[in-house]
């Protein structure tokens, strides 16, 4: 096997391009995993997962991770360009059936890719066009895998030789479903879904990446939850007005796990996490005498190092060591959720890169507890959706696309993000996604207030809803720069579109 490659969402944030995803691969490398693999269970009526990097693989297949505490998180399994190379599971089941097989792949439209059990040979060709080096899409075969009662092996091959780009084609998993229970599958999807359109309709957002972790302009971070108590929500809420924003996206948790509210679920897990006054509860209100909803990013605090990645949820490719990992997790959703009600419109989960393969269901109905109304998302990066129990897409890096027809009235019709209504959410300067260094000097915004007005019009006329993230100092302040540009090309839609949906 050859040696894996070091990457990180966050250093290929700067060389995310304005529709696209591309990127270079640093040279450091590091040795992963074995290619021995003990049998996976078939689950007779949930999805069974059949991951890349926990197959028996082709020695020259290559793994991509971050390393870090308790395994760092896996990517994909890439290099795979030749039809001797495969992926190969035992599985075990207690019964023999017919599977539905998904496919999480990335490779050039046209690739021929075989699926072969023991008793059934199936094929697919991919057709998602390329965004840089990837073509990442969620395949679903139209006919079913025969899997006996018993243990048996599953391979997946390419047909034919790839001769182009570098990583030639990435594979993540393959889901496997009794075929049986594709009918109450879609129907508990369709029960589970809310209804996002509202988030087209409101066309542009803002957002924000402010908490614990940020800094002043200039001296030193203050001590937690001081930044909380300080600050102006009503001044915050003006901002937001200004640009004539549908939504305010505000980040509950980033670069640490530090819940600006009184979350006693939190407090259990991790004392002198939350703060007395309830932020989140008075930006809710701020907003919502100005016709603005709000929405909570979270990330589960454990992407950084060890002294800032600590939370209730630690690292859950080791859930063999946290088995109240997910419980811990719906545990601080079911309260926020019940505390905030239908204040609370949304919530973007980040780095599914970390939890993917998930109770996606679980996690679902706890986050939509106290709203049914509540929308949800997770950021699968530049992969495709890792489940359909979700409302819309997280599109991080996304500014908008002409795939997406006008017709669609912003409801992805195919591809990778199927079904959920488009969003996307990018940084309208540098250099991160929040201010979590001191002396921190923004810089000037990535678009021209021209491009901007162009790329805002452009992407609400597809009923595309786009999520502007400015840098934001611990007080709230922003640069007038980026601001300038966000209020112009808010202006430009608002003179096009009324506030709708709100």
């Amino acid at each position: 096997m050859k040696e894996t490659v070091e990457i990180t969402r966050r250093t290929f944030t700067s060389q995310l391009a304005a529709t696209g995803l591309l990127f270079t691969l640093p040279s450091q490398t590091q040795s992963l995993i074995s290619t021995d693999a003990p049998a996976v269970p078939i689950q007779p009526s949930g999805i069974t997962y059949l991951l890349g990097y926990g197959s028996r693989i082709t020695p020259s297949l290559v793994v991509k991770r971050v390393p870090g505490r308790q395994g760092g998180k896996k990517f994909w399994v890439e290099g795979w360009n030749d039809p001797q190379q495969s992926f190969e599971w035992t599985v075990s089941a207690k019964r023999s059936g017919r599977y539905e097989v998904t496919l999480m792949v990335s490779a050039p439209a046209g690739t021929v890719l075989t699926i072969q059990g023991p008793h059934s040979r199936l094929q697919c060709t991919t057709t998602e066009p390329g965004k840089g080096q990837y073509n990442w899409d969620r395949i679903t075969l139209p006919s079913a895998l025969i899997v006996p009662k018993g243990t048996s092996t599953i391979r997946i091959q390419l047909a034919q030789s790839l001769a182009a780009p570098s990583v030639g084609a990435a594979f993540k998993s393959a889901e496997l479903l009794d075929v049986r229970e594709r009918p109450a599958m879609d129907a508990r999807i369709r029960a589970f879904r809310s209804d996002a359109s509202w988030l087209g309709a409101a066309k542009f957002g803002v957002m924000c990446q402010c908490g614990e972790w940020s800094y002043p302009a200039h001296g030193p971070h203050k001590p937690w939850p001081q930044m909380v108590d300080q600050f102006d929500v009503e001044k915050f809420a003006d901002m937001v007005e200004s640009t004539g924003a549908g939504y305010a996206i505000w980040s509950a948790t980033w670069a640490t796990y530090y819940f600006p509210a009184p979350i006693k679920a939190i407090d259990r897990l991790l004392p002198g996490r939350t703060s007395t006054r309830d932020l989140i509860a008075d930006l809710a209100a701020a907003l919502a005498k100005r016709d603005i909803r709000l929405m909570l990013y979270y990330h589960l605090g454990a992407e950084g190092p060890p002294a800032s990645d600590t939370g209730p949820i630690d690292n859950p490719l080791t859930l063999s060591q946290q088995p109240s990992y997910f419980d811990n997790w719906c545990a601080v959703l079911q309260e926020v959720g019940e505390r905030y009600g239908d204040r609370l419109a949304g919530w973007m989960f980040d780095d599914e890169l970390i939890y993917y393969p998930a109770p996606y269901e679980q996690l679902g109905k706890a986050a939509k507890a106290g709203s049914k109304s509540r929308i949800i998302s997770y950021n699968p990066w530049i992969q495709a959706r890792g489940t359909d129990f979700q409302d819309f897409q997280f599109g991080e890096g996304f500014t908008g696309s002409t795939e997406l027809p006008a017709s669609a009235k912003g409801i992805w019709p195919s591809g990778p993000f199927k079904g959920l209504q488009a969003q996307g959410c990018f940084q309208v300067d540098a250099p991160d996604w929040g201010v979590n260094h001191s002396e921190t000097v923004i810089r000037a915004p990535h678009f021209t207030r021209e491009r901007g007005i162009q790329m805002a019009l452009e992407a609400a006329e597809r009923n595309e809803a786009l999520s502007w993230n400015l840098l934001m100092y611990d007080d709230g302040s922003v640069s007038p720069e980026s601001l300038e540009v966000l209020r112009a090309a808010g202006a430009a839609v608002r003179e096009r579109y009324a506030k709708a949906g709100v």
